[in-house]
């Protein structure tokens, strides 16, 4: 099966619609006049763009919906006639900020923010943490954990347990020399 092209090299299979078959490619709008393409006619002679400026092969595809070329003037079909572009016109066309594609990036970029955004969303509500927390947080979680375990604690209350017996026994021993001192014992 060999891949049918319409007007301006555009591949009747990814560019154009089986449904919808009288809308044209994108690329190339603006060669065809109102009702002017059918999807039918892609890679025939009378493929239906640029019929008033020299068929198809004068059909130059851009972002903005393609123009026919007859020489060195430009036409865009406007609705059921074709009108001629100025150098104003032209210099006005290629102005604007936004291509087809800076608009596809745009709308997947958005799109994929959406998705990330939808995702972190999901995993705080299920309780868990969404993103990764830095090695230093995480080595001063492992102390905290290493600091609450069960060894910590018994070598910790052992440890006040013997300084509280020392200081006792400290204190006790000093009050018995200072009642042999003041011989109350």
């Amino acid at each position: 099966m060999t891949n049918t092209t319409c007007s301006g090299g555009q591949d009747r299979n990814t560019t154009t619609s089986e449904t919808h078959p009288k809308i044209p490619p994108p690329k190339t709008k603006n060669c065809y006049l109102s009702d002017g393409f059918d999807r039918s006619r892609c890679g025939t002679a009378d493929d239906g763009a640029c019929p008033e400026h020299g068929r198809a092969p004068s059909c130059i595809p851009d972002d903005y919906g393609g123009y026919c070329k007859e020489g060195d003037k430009f036409f865009i079909s406007v609705g059921s006639q074709y009108q001629e572009l100025k150098g104003d016109d032209l210099l006005d066309r290629y102005k604007s900020e936004s291509s087809d594609t800076d608009i596809r990036v745009r709308r997947a970029l958005k799109d994929q923010e959406r998705r990330m955004t939808n995702k972190i969303r999901q995993l705080q509500i299920m309780g868990q943490y969404p993103t990764r927390r830095r090695r230093r947080n995480e080595n001063n979680e492992n102390n905290e954990n290493n600091e609450n375990n069960e060894v910590h604690d018994f070598v910790g209350n052992m440890l006040f347990n013997v300084g509280m017996a020392t200081i006792i026994l400290i204190f006790l021993i000093s009050i018995s020399v200072i009642l042999i001192q003041k011989k109350f014992i």
